[in-house]
């Protein structure tokens, strides 16, 4: 996609060429599961999106200090804590990013506290194609 600046007399012509890439959406996925990771984030580049993968909770917390996400996939339990626990840095720095969580513990329970601490959505394991793609479309990311 090509526009162009301002053209005055004596100006000279300087197109602005959009990349697709800085467009993308950013989107943060926090699972200590290599195979999730992998799944989630090839899906997502294949609906556009720029993932960034973190393991644990503070590689999460270090990549969120690092940069600002649209959407943060979230695991509950990872190895050095639960994904509840970043959920307040989330709130505070980056209020703008949904959040959805993502989890083998799929109670009503896991659901309820994660709505109540603030996720926009709950997709319980193993999740589908279509369960992401209708969280994405839900939370408008």
């Amino acid at each position: 996609m090509r526009t162009t600046t301002g053209v005055n007399a004596g100006q000279q012509f300087r197109p602005v060429v959009m990349n697709k890439i800085t467009l993308a959406k950013r989107v943060l996925i926090i699972d200590d599961e290599a195979d999730i990771c992998l799944l989630l984030s090839g899906l997502l580049r294949r609906l556009g999106y720029q993932p960034t993968c973190a393991h644990f909770i503070e590689e999460g917390r270090q990549c969120l200090n690092a940069q600002k996400f649209d959407a943060i996939f979230l695991d509950l339990n990872l190895p050095d804590g639960l994904g509840f626990d970043l959920l307040p840095l989330i709130k505070e720095d980056q209020n703008e990013a949904k959040i959805i969580m993502i989890s083998a513990f799929d109670g009503q329970a896991e659901r309820r506290r994660a709505t109540e601490q603030g996720a926009d959505y709950f997709i319980g394991k193993p999740f589908t194609r279509r369960s992401v793609e209708t969280a994405l479309q839900t939370i408008q990311v």
